[in-house]
């Protein structure tokens, strides 16, 4: 059965909102950091609740890219063992991997859940903006769900032996190609 044609569409949507709404994270960190540094040089005032916008998007920012990077196996990994083994000694490798990271981001999203639950019913806002503490911690299970269902798309990637989308297909340079331009600098 051919899974790809199956997830790809839907999770081509889903990655592009979850790009575009990283990007627009980085954006705004940039502009508002950029902002408040030149307000407190120049005219000598801080933008209050700037650093603190900046922190709160940095969390969403840090789980809405690890997603991205599940996504085309870009993530933390060792990447020297699939080189030395067979190819369907890395499938079998590749399941494995896609399954334990399944399961311990279902876990880290079911636990995230209930902390941001217990924070939004305490309806704590953030020193200085009036933005809900729980909507800091709700970036926890909203990553870590999306992480396991990219681990799930890449456990059924594997099983079928199809291709899982690469770096290449999001517009980001292949590891190769990142070697070659830190060797010609």
């Amino acid at each position: 059965m051919k899974f790809a044609q199956y997830t790809n569409g839907p999770l081509r949507w889903v990655d592009n909102l979850v790009g575009w709404s990283a990007g627009a994270c980085l954006l705004t960190i940039t502009v508002v950091l950029f902002t408040n540094s030149m307000a407190r040089y120049f005219a000598g005032v801080a933008i209050i609740g700037g650093g603190e916008l900046a922190r709160f998007l940095m969390v969403w920012l840090t789980f809405l890219g690890s997603y991205l990077l599940v996504r085309i196996q870009r993530h933390v990994s060792v990447d020297i063992l699939p080189q030395l083994i067979s190819e369907g000694a890395t499938r079998i490798l590749s399941t494995a991997v896609g399954i334990v990271g399944m399961i311990t981001m279902a876990y880290v999203a079911w636990i995230g859940w209930g902390l941001t639950e217990l924070i939004l019913n305490t309806n704590q806002v953030m020193s200085s903006l009036p933005v809900r503490r729980g909507w800091i911690y709700l970036a926890v299970p909203v990553g870590a769900g999306l992480m396991s269902l990219a681990y799930f798309v890449q456990i059924l990637h594997c099983i079928s032996n199809e291709p899982l989308p690469t770096a290449e297909e999001f517009g980001i340079n292949s590891p190769e190609e990142d070697t070659a331009i830190e060797d010609s600098n």
